[in-house]
């Protein structure tokens, strides 16, 4: 059988959609992450392996789009090239945000904002062209991210803890939710860890938030302002005059008062930015780009 397919490589797991050349998906398979970088060079050779393997049982994929984060990881492209070439299966490989775009606006025009551990905002225009704001890393961005929420409550408990800040239940939380009660412990665990290590602490702003606190409310308008006027920016460099906008990432994929502040915040500065829910998901996204390669190739 004659078969299209799609996959979206995610950090944690890698969903596959087989499908009709029409479009129409015959089945879905989940496999481990498609994070290179975590599962190192000989885990991602064995796993494109798997996914070959995958494939060949369904008959002869005329072609095959992957989404994933990193693909301009030199390494990951160049295993996929060899792997698949070796397999005579046509693919592209293309960022994860491609893919999302499509499934989110069913193959249009729209925009899309991404924010988990880091934040971007992507949108594709009428002719198809994609353009981008943020993304340019926790050092000089990725404001509204779980970083930037985890960072911010950080400064300001160290803030109140010194005595010039305002009083805030953060504080509080970040004690009984994490142990972080001294200048020492607080020193020790930012600058021990990594982006994630902040990240884990961006939930607790939500609680503050519940609880009103004015710091927790400040960094949620603070952050969700940032996001919005970045979102804005891809629409006016896409010269769209009106545009949905779907989410992705675990900041924003849930029902939180981040969520419901973006989407508020959103609206009071670009009334031409609609948020609605995703039409599709990635992986169908990523079928979709293969139905489109596999008439062109």
């Amino acid at each position: 059988m004659d078969f299209i397919a799609g996959i979206d490589g995610g950090g944690t797991k890698t969903t596959i959609l087989i499908g009709e050349t029409n479009g129409n998906v015959i089945d879905k398979v989940k496999l481990g992450a498609f994070n290179i970088n975590s599962i190192k060079e000989e885990g991602f050779r064995a796993l494109i392996d798997e996914v070959i393997s995958v494939l060949n049982k369904y008959g002869r994929c005329l072609y095959l789009t992957i989404g994933a984060a990193g693909v301009s990881n030199s390494l990951m492209r160049s295993i996929c090239e060899e792997k698949f070439a070796n397999a005579n299966i046509p693919f592209e490989l293309v960022g994860d945000h491609i893919i999302a775009l499509e499934g989110a606006h069913n193959g249009g025009p729209g925009l899309a904002v991404i924010a988990g551990t880091g934040s971007i905002c992507f949108g594709k225009g009428e002719n198809g062209v994609i353009e981008r704001t943020g993304g340019w890393g926790h050092i000089i961005g990725d404001e509204g991210s779980a970083y930037a929420l985890g960072r911010d409550i950080v400064k300001y408990v160290a803030r109140d803890l010194d005595g010039y800040g305002k009083k805030t239940v953060l504080t509080t939380l970040l004690a009984e939710k994490f142990g972080l009660t001294s200048r020492e412990e607080i020193i020790k665990y930012i600058y021990s860890g990594d982006k994630a290590t902040i990240a884990a602490i961006s939930p607790i702003v939500d609680i503050a938030y519940k609880q009103n606190d004015e710091v927790a409310i400040s960094i949620i308008e603070e952050n969700a302002k940032a996001l919005a006027l970045a979102l804005s920016g891809v629409r006016k460099k896409l010269k769209l005059e009106s545009a949905y906008v779907s989410f992705f990432g675990g900041l924003i994929d849930k029902d939180t008062p981040f969520r419901s502040a973006l989407i508020k915040t959103i609206n009071s500065i670009d009334s031409a930015i609609c948020y609605r829910d995703n039409i599709h998901d990635a992986a169908t996204g990523a079928l979709m780009l293969s139905k489109k390669g596999a008439k062109n190739d």
